[in-house]
């Protein structure tokens, strides 16, 4: 009877030991799943599943693809590593259980979830990837549209041989992507990792920047360095009358012309889109420079300014002081000895002339008929004069270069009348000698004839013209 029982006490150790070291044999170390990858502490006795691990953004409005998946089991030891499909899809075997789902996106950790295994299913697993939705606006709070923005991330390095005393870390910056804005000023990044970045808008040059941390899908608003200027200029007369056609400059603190305009009737020109930074203004108006100033963009902005144009009024009179009405009126301006502007005007019925000058000397010159005259005069403020006119000198050179001509042809018409008749008394005369002589018989009659019969045919010449 006793060793009946010490059988059977034996037996039913010897059976537990047994159970004990199948149940030991079941839990392997080093085992591989049926896709190649290592497995550690899995009981094998559980009961295994199919489990589909799908990838989305932190909105679950997109998958994510490319990115690398590691499952750790409930002792922390790796499992499972794959990397998701197009479709953000990962396929896997698990046994029942705890697990712990890692996402990187090379050595970044983009995504961290616990999961529990307890059926065949199609597991959602969030990454940090939101969506960041950049609004640019102006200092007028336009939308700044057309404008690239950059987005850079920010990674901190930190220098594993360095001291606590020397201890330092270096941040590097790597370029993310570029986003051009739309009509309303936007730009929109898809999936941005959770970190700090840095947002560079620029617009022709550098406008906007600002820092950031990215935990979550945010719409940011960022002001940017750009404002809108109001330029209006008036003339240095009583009324301060507004200048139109003047031509605006804008140069920028770095001596580059950046913007030119015209101002309208009313004086004013716009210039949209100016980067705030401190400008030199520059005013021309008929060819001339009347006026230049500084002003600081982020501080002024609805401008006026007061040039050195002035109003003239000339009046046209003669010498006893009669308006010479229409008269056509020259202005010179006179830069040292050279002429350099010269305008042509008319006077009204009332022999004046009305005009704007920039300040500078004129020589105001007018011709009316056979009248003529000019002044010389130095335009420093609103100026009102008259231009006595007397006979232009050149009516006296013209008179006597046309009449000294017409008198001597004059003499010379009477110089022939005159000696016709004294050639014809002279031939009568001597005719009348010969007659003597021949009388006297101090001339012979052959030569007497032949003498004769010469002078009498000079005096028919003679008197046959006179007639005529």
């Amino acid at each position: 009877m006793m060793e009946k029982s010490l059988f059977n006490f034996l037996f039913l150790f010897s059976l537990a030991l047994f159970t004990c070291l199948a149940v030991q044999v079941l839990v392997v170390d080093g085992w591989e799943d049926e896709y190649g990858n290592e497995i550690s502490d899995v009981n094998l006795l559980a009961p295994a599943y199919n489990v589909t691990l799908l990838v989305s953004n932190w909105d679950e409005s997109s998958y994510l693809g490319g990115l690398n998946v590691f499952v750790y089991d409930s002792n922390e030891s790796l499992i499972f590593a794959g990397v998701t499909d197009a479709f953000g899809s990962l396929y896997l075997t698990l046994k029942e259980g705890f697990y712990t789902v890692v996402i990187k996106s090379d050595e970044r950790v983009v995504g961290y979830q616990r999961i529990n295994v307890t059926k065949s299913s199609t597991i959602k697993i969030r990454a940090w990837a939101f969506t960041l939705r950049i609004t640019c606006i102006d200092r007028e709070s336009r939308f700044v549209d057309g404008a690239i923005v950059h987005l850079y991330d920010r990674m901190i390095i930190f220098d594993a041989n360095a001291t606590n005393k020397d201890f330092k870390a270096n941040i590097t910056e790597r370029k993310v992507c570029s986003v051009k804005t739309d009509k309303n000023g936007t730009a929109i990044f898809n999936n941005i990792w959770n970190g700090t970045y840095r947002i560079v808008v620029e617009h022709g040059r550098i406008i906007g920047e600002k820092i950031i941390d990215v935990n979550k899908s945010e719409n940011l608003t960022l002001i940017c360095n750009r404002v809108s200027l109001k330029i209006k200029i008036y003339t240095s007369t009583v009324l301060r009358k507004p200048l139109s056609n003047a031509t605006i400059l804008l140069e920028d603190s770095f001596g580059r012309i950046f913007a030119k305009e015209v101002t309208d009737e009313e004086g004013v020109v716009y210039f949209n889109n100016v980067y705030g930074d401190n400008y030199t203004v520059f005013v021309d108006w008929m060819g001339f420079e009347v006026f230049s100033g500084t002003i600081n963009a982020n501080v002024e902005r609805d401008l006026e300014f007061e040039v050195s144009v002035f109003s003239v009024t000339i009046r046209v009179v003669d010498a006893f002081g009669n308006a010479l009405p229409n008269s056509r009126v020259t202005i010179k301006r006179i830069v040292g000895r050279v002429v350099v502007k010269t305008l042509e005007l008319e006077a009204d019925e009332r022999g004046i002339v009305s005009v704007m000058l920039p300040s500078g000397y004129y020589e105001f010159s007018c011709s009316s008929g056979i009248y003529s005259g000019s002044i010389i005069v130095n335009i420093f403020n609103n100026y009102s004069g008259t231009i006595s006119c007397g006979i232009h000198p050149n009516i006296f050179t013209l008179a006597f270069v046309v009449s000294v001509p017409l008198l001597l042809f004059s003499l010379l018409l009477e110089r022939q009348k005159i000696r016709k008749p004294l050639e014809y008394r002279r031939y009568q005369n001597i005719l009348l000698r010969l007659e003597n002589l021949y009388n006297s018989g101090l001339v012979e009659y052959k030569i007497y004839r032949k003498l004769r019969e010469e002078y009498e045919t000079k005096l028919m010449e003679l008197g046959g013209r006179r007639r005529r």
